[in-house]
């Protein structure tokens, strides 16, 4: 007889600046990122030997292959809606797939969504279909939810490290 899945609970709170840390992970290994940023690259090698134009295709090759082109870009949006980003979030996961309250929005993420969930150093970068991408603190969980957690995604989509 197969058991049900516990829910694991978790609460965190992200201030803008933690955010904005994770802005280049987010966006490092897109296929926007990697499609353009070997388009910046080809760019660069075609106008060799004309310095100004190498060095501007090759500075924007960087920024989208490691991801800080996005930076600029969510610093605005945040700046407007800080409060919105600060706000406590609470999480539930359990067979069905991810539930986020945000103040008084709420999210339901299926596992069936999730393209593939990404383990950093300290957070986890949940992958879901139409472009979305949630960040999911470490923190959020105590040890034994966090382990629990580890296990539910790893038996649900595809977890990767970095």
């Amino acid at each position: 007889m197969e058991t049900e899945t516990p829910h694991i609970a978790g609460s965190y709170r992200t201030s803008t600046r933690e955010y904005m840390g994770h802005v280049p992970a987010l966006n490092r290994g897109t296929r926007f990122s990697i499609g353009f940023g070997v388009l910046a690259l080809l760019l660069a090698v075609l106008s060799l030997p004309y310095l100004v134009p190498v060095v501007i295709e090759l500075a924007l090759a960087i920024a989208l292959l490691s991801g800080y082109y996005a930076v600029p870009f969510t610093w605005l949006t945040l700046r407007s809606r800080r409060e919105q980003v600060e706000q406590s979030v609470d999480v539930f996961a359990d067979d069905a797939g991810l539930h986020f309250t945000h103040g008084v929005t709420e999210v339901d993420v299926p596992w069936a969504e999730i393209d593939r969930l990404r383990e950093d150093r300290d957070c986890f970068f949940v992958m879901a279909r139409y472009s979305r991408v949630y960040i999911l603190p470490e923190r959020a969980f105590d040890p034994a939810g966090l382990e629990a957690f580890r296990q539910l995604a790893a038996s649900r989509t595809r977890l990767g490290r970095g």
